[in-house]
């Protein structure tokens, strides 16, 4: 009966231990997650940037234009 109780004993505290370790990584995984608060403030700031920047066909388009203007004056102007 003794050897039955100690196996039951030794089952429960590697049942408690491997609870204990769920249980740590849990709270890991919870403290680190990223909440939609976060994501909301992301997503605005993300909005910001792209109101801010400049499309690349935009300034091939006035380099372009430069260009064939600075083209124009060289051959008007030699």
């Amino acid at each position: 009966m003794l050897v039955v109780l100690t196996r039951l004993e030794t089952k429960l505290d590697a049942a408690t231990i491997g609870i204990a370790d769920h249980e740590s990584r849990l709270r890991t995984v919870e403290q680190s997650a990223i909440t939609e608060v976060d994501i909301a403030q992301l997503r605005s700031d993300v909005e910001s940037l792209k109101r801010g920047r400049w499309p690349l066909p935009t300034i091939g388009a006035v380099g372009g234009l430069i260009g064939a203007i600075a083209a124009v004056y060289a051959v008007a102007h030699p």
